[in-house]
């Protein structure tokens, strides 16, 4: 059936209306941040040859190779060579002698892995909900809700896992019977996964040894190739929806975008700075934020230490939400004016609704402070901020960042160290001197 003409007109006009209102300034914003530059995220660092390289070999072929997992460690080490241009994979020898090409004795020393299964005794804090009668002046009895927290030990499963992985590797110059190079890389890891949730995505155990063993294989080849080589390092954006699209639009957070323009063309001073500004700028609170009171956000306060004094008159609360200019009058009419004056900005900080979003581009900025640390050989601020990134944002990518960053530092091996060196003890560490800015407040979760 043909709706009518008046009818159709209608319609026309309100998709038209929707679509200047809504689709039009969407891909406007979108076609002035891309035509801007906003998807340049990718730094391409130049390293310089390793001082031990070997110019005047350009062809390896592996004359044995050695140990457990040999065949597929091969295989990646082949893979690896075959993407250098300096550097040529022989698959035969050759017969005629080649003073260019040398032999490559490979083995893998030791390769170990353990999941050892424990469990560590822990709270669960719950916030119980009472009804109470009550009588009022009237003699009718009236229904009072009360909350109270009850804390329950329970056990919590954990796995550790151990991963550890040595190989050694020598160059042998046929034509002139001389070792050329030899050395024995090492990589180790010890970590630890809490909870089943966290338990049921472990990745396998036989594919973190193969990153290992290309992380190794990788060093071994920077050490001899006579070339300089790229290294790619792609930066965050950060996060920051704009409200009006319901979150379906997010081009990342303003600053860290714009900082990450800097790193990319080199600028990284002012790149520093700028992602140092994100992580400690004044925090502002939009008109559009609201500060809900919900059970989760209760247990955060719980562990948070408040004083009962304080968190007692906030179980009121319970289920409300507030506007900024609301939540100011809400908490100074409700907690002493002391309390207010010590408690007020964590209260809001565990209750706001964008917490996420902070801690989603307080993550993002050390990552990529950690980036360009890095690159500028500063391994001890990198170490650092790559820690923070996961305190704030438990993350593989930062965990296996701050790692390989280990690696990359010495032979690390934390099974020999007497000390708790693992990311999560790192990231409670105080910043290293050189640091841009010293923080001169407790981190909130």
């Amino acid at each position: 059936m043909i709706a009518p003409p008046n009818k159709m007109r209608l319609m026309i006009s309100v998709f038209s209306k929707l679509f200047f209102h809504l689709y039009l300034p969407a891909a406007l914003i979108f076609t002035v941040l891309l035509g801007s530059g906003c998807s340049v995220t990718r730094i391409y660092h130049q390293t310089p040859a390793s001082k031990k390289a070997l110019p005047g070999i350009n062809s390896l072929y592996v004359e044995q190779f050695k140990g457990e997992q040999s065949v597929l460690f091969n295989k990646l080490l082949t893979h690896e060579i075959n993407l250098l241009s300096r550097l040529k994979y022989l698959a035969v020898f050759p017969e005629t002698e080649i003073t260019s090409a040398a032999l490559l004795s490979v083995e893998v020393k030791r390769y170990y892995i353990q999941d050892q299964e424990g469990s560590r005794n822990r709270i669960n804090i719950s916030l119980v909900e009472h009804e109470e009668l009550e009588d009022n002046p009237d003699g009718l009895n009236t229904v009072r809700r009360t909350f109270e927290f009850v804390e329950k030990p329970f056990s919590e499963r954990i796995i550790n896992r151990i991963l550890d992985l040595e190989i050694t590797f020598s160059i042998t110059n046929i034509s002139a019977d001389k070792t050329l190079y030899q050395s024995t890389e090492k990589a180790s890891i010890k970590q630890s996964y809490h909870g089943e949730e966290n338990i049921l995505l472990i990745p396998d155990a036989n594919d973190e040894m193969v990153r290992l063993a290309q992380l190794l294989i990788q060093k071994f080849l920077n050490q001899i190739n006579p070339e300089p080589y790229e290294r790619v390092f792609e930066l965050e954006k950060g996060t920051s929806p704009l409200p009006w699209t319901a979150g379906l639009l997010d081009f990342g957070h303003p600053r860290i975008i714009r900082s990450n323009h800097f790193a990319t063309g080199n600028r990284y001073d002012l790149a520093l700075k700028g992602w140092n500004y994100v992580l400690f700028e004044p925090r502002t609170y939009p008109k559009s934020e609201r500060f809900v009171f919900n059970e989760d956000v209760f247990r955060r306060l719980k562990k948070a230490d408040l004083p009962q004094t304080t968190l007692q008159p906030l179980l009121e609360l319970y289920d409300k939400s507030f506007d900024p200019a609301e939540i100011k009058l809400v908490l100074t009419g409700l907690i002493p004016a002391q309390d207010f004056t010590r408690y007020a900005s964590i209260i809001k900080a565990h209750a706001r609704t964008s917490q996420n979003i902070n801690r989603l581009n307080l993550a993002a900025a050390h990552y990529n402070l950690g980036v360009v640390y890095e690159l500028r050989n500063e391994l001890e601020l990198a170490d650092y901020h790559y820690a923070q990134a996961n305190a704030y944002n438990p993350d593989e990518k930062y965990s296996q960042a701050w790692t390989d960053l280990q690696h990359l530092k010495g032979n690390y091996n934390p099974l020999e160290s007497p000390l708790d060196r693992s990311v999560e003890s790192a990231g409670k560490l105080l910043p290293p001197q050189g640091a841009l800015l010293q923080p001169n407040f407790k981190k909130q979760p």
